[in-house]
């Protein structure tokens, strides 16, 4: 496991728990045409205003351009290197295609520098392939996957996760996708996915330590709402310590949430959905 603890010298550091990057990287320094600034918003609007609670100033970033649609197509590839990505929890590659061009991938896990990928609708079934998902046999655990030809990869994305192909549907036009959260999915035939589990499976082990760290990485504190006055939140208010109420678990802005369906019932996506998480 490529986990690794520091020494508690102090309390912040007695639970810590990080991964060993230098047992996992192969190099620090980014692919320099590959990267762009990123201005941190700190969830505020045009007008300053706060949209997304909890979010606040972090540490500086460089944003990695990743290729989600991977459709430079029977073009050879080799892993030149295995990167850390400050924006997202799984590890990049950069892969240097036959033609000279170079791009960002999420790296599989397994795979290594040197290695030789492709891309193609039909290619051999190997970690780090990318394919069209009625060309790859059932049982397989893959990530990266389209949900529209051609738009890129828009599940399965962040670190340790994969999804498993169950099978063409009863028409045929489809592919039925397990996904971690057990729901079961269909997925347009030419929708491509690639082989593999996302890199960095030791993610879910890590533990910060301390309040401090997250601060960081641009997570601001959260606020009970029982705690609030009551026209800060439906929670607020009362002497004392007072329950939330008969209506609730609600959102500050009153919307019922935790155990109560919110989806909306005529969302296109739904007919798309034969188990949900639930297992309904």
């Amino acid at each position: 496991m490529a986990i690794k603890y520091k020494k508690t010298r102090s309390s912040g550091k007695r639970t810590y728990v990080t991964i060993d990057y230098k047992k996992e990287l192969s190099t620090s320094i980014p692919h320099k045409p590959l990267t762009s600034s990123v201005h941190n918003e700190s969830g505020r609007n045009a007008r300053g205003v706060i949209t997304t609670r909890h979010h606040g100033g972090q540490h500086k970033r460089k944003f990695r351009e990743i290729d989600f649609k991977r459709n430079k197509d029977g073009i050879k590839a080799i892993v030149k290197s295995i990167e850390y990505d400050p924006n997202r929890t799984a590890f990049i590659s950069l892969v240097a295609y036959t033609d000279g061009t170079k791009k960002y991938i999420l790296a599989p896990n397994g795979i290594k520098v040197g290695d030789e990928i492709i891309s193609n609708p039909k290619c051999d079934i190997k970690v780090g392939n990318c394919l069209e998902i009625q060309n790859v046999p059932e049982g397989t655990f893959v990530h990266n996957i389209e949900l529209n030809p051609g738009h890129g990869a828009q599940l399965v994305r962040s670190a340790g996760s994969s999804a498993q192909v169950l099978g063409k549907d009863e028409t045929g036009d489809f592919m039925l996708v397990k996904l971690a959260s057990g729901e079961v999915r269909k997925i347009n035939n030419k929708c491509r996915v690639t082989i593999g589990f996302v890199s960095n499976l030791d993610h879910n082990l890590v533990n910060l330590g301390k309040a401090g760290v997250s601060r960081h990485m641009g997570i601001r504190p959260t606020v009970r709402g029982s705690a609030m006055n009551p026209n800060d939140h439906p929670h607020g208010g009362g002497e004392g310590r007072q329950p939330v109420g008969k209506d609730a678990p609600r959102t500050p802005w009153g919307k019922r949430h935790m155990g109560v369906k919110t989806r909306n019932k005529k969302k296109a996506s739904n007919m798309m959905i034969v188990r949900r998480r639930n297992g309904k």
